[in-house]
C-alpha cells in the first residue's frame, strides 16, 4: 500500500471529525442541534424539526473532478438509496449533502445540484443521466465505471422507483471544493472570536479539540448518544473563564505529573528540608510540588498568559508573608541548642508549609495548592525563603 493509500482514508476520519466540529459551532441560532457521527450517515446534524445527512469525502492532493460517473458520488447515493429502501430516513424532513474537496466537473451534470434547487423537471433530467451512467456500466461502454467496483451502488440505486429517485436528487445538496483542515481551522476559530483574545485563540481552539475528540469518541463508542449544541457552548464558556483577568488554565497534563524518590536531592529547597529532618514521604510531595509549580508557571510564561512583573509581585508577596512568620520563628530558637532549633524549624514548615499553605494566589482564581506550595520551593531553592537559619548565612 502507497503512503498515499494509506493516508488518505485515516486523514478522512480526522477530517470527519473536524468538519462535524465545524458544523454545529455553526448551528448557532439552534439551541436544540446536535450531532451524531457514523449514524445513519458520516455526519448527522438535526434540532427538533429537521435533519442533514452529511456524507464527507477528502481528498488530499490528489483529489480528481466529481464527475456523473464518480466513486464520490455513487458511493454516496448508495448509502443514500440503501437508507430510502430500509425506510431508515424520510425524506420530507431530510437534507442530504455531500461534501467533497473535489472539484465538479465543469461537463457533469452534477453542477445542478450545488445550489440545492432543482425542480421537478431538473431532478427528472438528473435521475435520467444517472441511469444512463448505470446502463453503460451494464454495457461496458464507460471504463471508469466498468474496473471501479461501484455495481452494488447502480444496483442500489436502480432498486428505488422513478418517484423515490426524483425525490432522493431534489433532497440532495453537494458541496464541491469544501473547506480543507487549515481552512476548517480558521473557520471554527472565527467562530470562537467573541470569546477570546488573538493570543488565546491557538490554546482555545487546541483545549476545544481534544475535548471535541474525546466526546467524539465517547460517542463512537455508545457511551452517549449525541453532542449537543449546548455541550459545546457550555465548554467553550468554561475555557473562555480560564483566560478571564482573574484566572489562568490549569494544565491537567502538569498537574498528573509525578517525580521520583531520587529526583532534585542535589538542589537547595531539598537540602533544607532534610536538615530540618521532614520525613522521606514529605519531601516527595514537596519536590512534586516544585515539579509542577515550575512547570506550570513556565508554560503560562511560554504562551504569554503571565507577565514577569506578575511573577516578580507573586514572589515578593510569597517571600514577605514568610518574612514576617520567620520572624517569630527566628526569635524562638535564639541561643538554643542545634537539636531545638531543627525541631523549631521542622514545627514552623508543617505548620505554614506541610498541613497548611499561604493564602496567596498568582491570580485571585488560580488557588490550586500545588501552585502555592511548589512556588514556596522554587523561592526556597534559590535562598531568597529558607527553610532553615543557617541557609540563610550560605
Amino acid at each position: 500500500m502507497s503512503q498515499f493509500s494509506a493516508q488518505e482514508p485515516s486523514l478522512g476520519y480526522h477530517y470527519q471529525i473536524r468538519y462535524a466540529l465545524h458544523l454545529l459551532l455553526k448551528s448557532k441560532e439552534k439551541e436544540d442541534s446536535f450531532i451524531k457521527l457514523e449514524n445513519l450517515d458520516d455526519v448527522e446534524i438535526g434540532d427538533l424539526n429537521i435533519v442533514e445527512l452529511h456524507q464527507t469525502k477528502f481528498h488530499n492532493k490528489h483529489a480528481s473532478n466529481l464527475t456523473d460517473s464518480g466513486v464520490d458520488i455513487w458511493k454516496t447515493l448508495r448509502v443514500w438509496s440503501e437508507m430510502i429502501t430500509t425506510g431508515n430516513i424520510d425524506l420530507d424532513n431530510a437534507i442530504l449533502v455531500l461534501v467533497t474537496t473535489s472539484k465538479i466537473s465543469p461537463d457533469s451534470i452534477l453542477d445542478k445540484l450545488t445550489e440545492n434547487k432543482t425542480d421537478k423537471k431538473t431532478s427528472q433530467e438528473i435521475v435520467d443521466r444517472l441511469n444512463e451512467v448505470t446502463r453503460n456500466s451494464k454495457s461496458g461502454t464507460n471504463p471508469e465505471t466498468k474496473s471501479s467496483g461501484l455495481q452494488p451502488s447502480f444496483k442500489a440505486f436502480n432498486k428505488l422507483s422513478n418517484e423515490q429517485k426524483q425525490k432522493l436528487i431534489q433532497s440532495i445538496n453537494i458541496r464541491d471544493k469544501a473547506l480543507k483542515f487549515d481552512e476548517l481551522k480558521r473557520q471554527i476559530q472565527h467562530e470562537l472570536q467573541l470569546y477570546f483574545l488573538p493570543k488565546e485563540m491557538e490554546l482555545a481552539f487546541n483545549e476545544l479539540q481534544g475535548w471535541w475528540y474525546e466526546q467524539c469518541i465517547k460517542h463512537l463508542t455508545n457511551e452517549k448518544n449525541k453532542i449537543t449544541y449546548q455541550e459545546i457552548k457550555n465548554y467553550v464558556r468554561y475555557i473562555a473563564d480560564k483566560y478571564k483577568s482573574d484566572n489562568l488554565p490549569i494544565d491537567k497534563y502538569i498537574m498528573g505529573l509525578d517525580v521520583s524518590e531520587a529526583d532534585y536531592d542535589e538542589m537547595c529547597f531539598v537540602k533544607q528540608l532534610q536538615e530540618i529532618n521532614l520525613g522521606k514521604n514529605a519531601i516527595n510531595q514537596s519536590k512534586r510540588d516544585y515539579y509542577r509549580a515550575s512547570e506550570q508557571r513556565s508554560k503560562w510564561m511560554r504562551e504569554n498568559l503571565l507577565n514577569a512583573e506578575e511573577e516578580i509581585n507573586y514572589d515578593f508577596r510569597l517571600k514577605d508573608d514568610w518574612k514576617g512568620k520567620f520572624a517569630f520563628l527566628e526569635d524562638e530558637i535564639e541561643n538554643v541548642p542545634d537539636e531545638v532549633v531543627i525541631e523549631k524549624c521542622k514545627q514552623f514548615y508543617k505548620q505554614f508549609y506541610g498541613e497548611n499553605f499561604p493564602n496567596i494566589f498568582i491570580r485571585t482564581r488560580v488557588t490550586e495548592i500545588f501552585l502555592v506550595k511548589g512556588s514556596c520551593q522554587m523561592l526556597a531553592d534559590k535562598k531568597s525563603i529558607v527553610w532553615h537559619p543557617n541557609y540563610l548565612k550560605r
